[in-house]
């Protein structure tokens, strides 16, 4: 396996992450559990340690909610501060392997070369120049993608009149191979973008066909509690595959009125920079599946205060959580909110509060919402427990058990199962042969250069041409000290 930079380099940065001043503060405060080292098959299963095409490098540092992790892979190297995201970095690895596959064939490189004589041609200035103009911006290739539904729905002057069609069409059936092969179409991966761009490309404006490509996705049935949560995911992934970025966004602020949120609170939640029309999406359909549930709008008020990339994916996991919580172990008659977090009132008679924590330790944000879930003034109460997506310190267990708290670790398994997906062998190229083995190059054009940063990684790198010194500039992870 050819990884994206030198192992050296990448095991000195990991050993020194914790030196960098890259944890967030309530993980450093006195008094509490530091953040702790741990081997990586300590907290991952094999399938995530290491794969042909990626491996889990160095020790992993538990800060107390999230884990960092070094990643490295066949195209770049990330620093992940998440499971979430190591788990995203690696099924887009793999996606990026299936589409480079793609266009090594004859068909793509025919359809390429189609598409760069077609009335369609500029869809190719309309990929690339949203991107390289608006560089830098947290997240660029989701406001690309809002551009996209803007254009499609808005009106044009005379000589216009065929772009809508054709953002239509592109956007569209980028969304579909996205889907088909397990991705975020929204993704800040600049890699997978660019790959995914140059085949969604040859297949509008050339006329490259798929085989099957287009079809629904067969799941696997599950038993027990994952059932549940795997036909929501399943349901969310094709509403965002059949939807356009504007579409979602009507449909999901009628939803949230519905709930009786407040018009302002809308606004905000879904204008930020950090939620994405997939993460506004789920937490939205998450919402819906508590419907009956009292409260739902506190939720979208505390979304609505969210300030970094990582709190709104963690803010997107606890919701999930809540809503399957909801559905398959205990009925939530309202949602509470305590001291900027948010706690479940169940309907015999129990409180819970949901975190999506790699691990937890007990740290002075832990020492807080485990106080106010066990003091919280609620009639009738019966119990009171923390349920934890990974695993839990033995200290920061007894710590809450010593104030009256039922403590329930590892819930990810049936509170966010692993999302399944269809072979992306189902992805390949109609043609009358196989991958063209003889190495004849796609035309020189076959690409749509992307330079926008990812938000939640380090910058891509390219094996092949390695920046200065022994590595990459490594950039640090916009972090939050409210976690949720």
């Amino acid at each position: 396996m050819r990884l994206g930079l030198h192992r050296r380099t990448l095991l000195k940065l990991a050993a020194a992450a914790p030196a960098f001043g890259m944890l967030p503060q309530w993980a450093r405060a006195d008094g509490f559990e530091p953040p702790m080292t741990f081997a990586p098959d300590r907290l991952l299963p094999p399938e995530l340690v290491k794969g042909t095409d990626f491996e889990v490098v160095g020790e992993v540092t538990a800060q107390g909610f999230t884990n960092r992790y070094v990643l490295s892979t066949t195209y770049a190297a990330y620093d992940v501060l998440t499971r979430d995201l190591l788990e995203k970095y690696i099924a887009e690895t793999r996606a990026i392997n299936e589409l480079k596959k793609i266009k090594s064939t004859k068909a793509f490189a025919s359809g390429f070369a189609s598409a760069l004589k077609s009335p369609y041609k500029g869809v190719k200035a309309l990929v690339t120049e949203p991107i390289s103009t608006i560089k830098g911006v947290p997240t660029a290739l989701w406001k690309f993608g809002k551009r996209v539904g803007e254009m499609a729905s808005g009106s044009r002057g005379e000589k216009e009149d065929s772009y809508p069609a054709e953002l239509l069409g592109f956007s569209t059936l980028k969304r579909k191979i996205a889907y088909k092969l397990g991705v975020d179409v929204y993704s800040a991966n600049v890699t997978l973008q660019k790959e995914i761009n140059d085949v969604s490309y040859a297949g509008f404006a050339g006329g490259l066909a798929f085989k099957g490509a287009m079809m629904p996705v067969s799941l696997p049935a599950a038993a027990g509690k994952a059932l549940s949560a795997i036909q929501y995911t399943r349901q969310a992934n094709q509403i965002m595959r059949d939807m356009t970025p504007e579409d979602l966004r009507i449909r999901n602020r009628r939803a949230l009125k519905d709930m009786w949120a407040e018009d302002a609170e809308i606004d905000a939640f879904m204008d930020s920079n950090y939620f994405t029309p997939r993460h506004e999406t789920i937490i939205t359909m998450a919402l819906e599946g508590m419907n009956g549930v009292m409260n739902r709008q506190a939720v979208v008020r505390r979304a609505s205060l969210v300030d970094s990339d990582l709190a709104a994916l963690l803010m997107q996991r606890s919701v999930e959580m809540m809503r399957t919580y909801h559905a398959t172990v205990h009925p939530v008659a309202r949602i509470e909110e305590l001291g900027g977090n948010l706690a479940l009132i169940t309907n015999d008679g129990g409180i819970a509060m949901t975190m999506p924590a790699d691990r937890l330790h007990w740290t002075e944000w832990f020492s807080g919402a485990a106080r106010s879930l066990a003091e919280f003034p609620a009639p009738g109460i019966k119990w009171r427990s923390v349920v934890v997506a990974g695993q839990i310190s033995d200290r920061a267990k007894a710590e809450a058990e010593r104030l009256g708290l039922l403590v329930e670790a590892n819930a990810r398994d049936y509170l966010l199962p692993k999302e399944e997906w269809e072979p992306v062998e189902s992805l390949e190229p109609e043609d009358d042969g196989t991958p063209d083995m003889t190495g004849s190059p796609a035309p020189a054009d076959a690409s749509v250069p992307a330079d926008v940063a990812p938000v939640d990684g380090v910058p891509m790198t390219d094996p092949a041409t390695p920046p200065p010194g022994e590595g990459p500039e490594w950039r640090d992870v916009p972090s939050s000290d409210s976690v949720l």
